[in-house]
């Protein structure tokens, strides 16, 4: 099961996280109004570079060309758009980007899933994410129950709220959900906004690989 955790903003923090040896993807944050937001943590582009460890940055409603330049900047692997992006907006910035798209949807309680077929040409991944008044994350879950009408061809990622106590229904749900690929973790192991809490992680993670089949 992929783990990946976003929110992630400062080198000595990311350092750790990569010495754990348990974490897949690291997601890092471009969105100005973010409390995560990397460049708003003072450090060059260059710091970013360095862990071998995909690196996913995020972006909300973000130009074509911005994202390529951000790209560029940070050694991005993958990208992921968290906000309003149209059809239309997603393939021009396939048509520029070489590496892996994840394309989020937030989860409300009018949901269909009609809306996603247009993106399937386009990404390589959906994240399934808790609907809000924002486009951060909530730190609450959605209905996962709604998860067993997902028939698409179209592998995809679990975030909404996730926290460590949680292990047995992420398990459950990894194993009775073929297109589910793994999960998309952030507030809820944090010591504070941009600063995960290692020894948390590394527990969590550890009964999630170990259980996964």
């Amino acid at each position: 099961m992929i783990i990946k955790v976003c929110g992630m903003a400062d080198p000595g923090n990311i350092q750790g996280l990569v010495e754990l040896g348990l974490v897949d993807w690291m997601g890092m944050i471009f969105f100005p109004p973010s409390r995560r937001y990397v460049p708003g943590f003072g450090h060059a582009p260059d710091s970013y570079r360095k862990w071998p460890i995909p690196r996913v940055g995020v972006f909300v409603n973000a130009s074509a060309a911005l994202i390529r330049s951000t790209v560029h900047a940070y050694g991005l692997d993958k990208v992921q758009l968290h906000g309003d992006e149209s059809v239309g907006q997603v393939e021009e910035i396939r048509n520029g980007f070489e590496g892996e798209l994840i394309k989020v949807f937030r989860m409300g309680a009018d949901w269909s899933w009609e809306a996603l077929e247009l993106y399937l040409p386009h990404v390589d991944y959906f994240l399934f994410d808790t609907d809000g008044p924002s486009f951060g994350g909530t730190g609450h879950r959605f209905n996962w129950e709604i998860l067993k009408e997902y028939t698409l061809d179209k592998p995809f990622l679990l975030s909404g709220g996730i926290g460590a106590e949680q292990v047995a229904e992420i398990l459950e749900c990894y194993q009775s959900l073929p297109a589910m690929k793994g999960i998309d973790i952030n507030s809820r192991f944090e010591k504070k906004a941009g600063w995960k809490d290692l020894k948390l992680i590394r527990k969590f993670a550890l009964e999630i690989k170990s259980n996964a089949k």
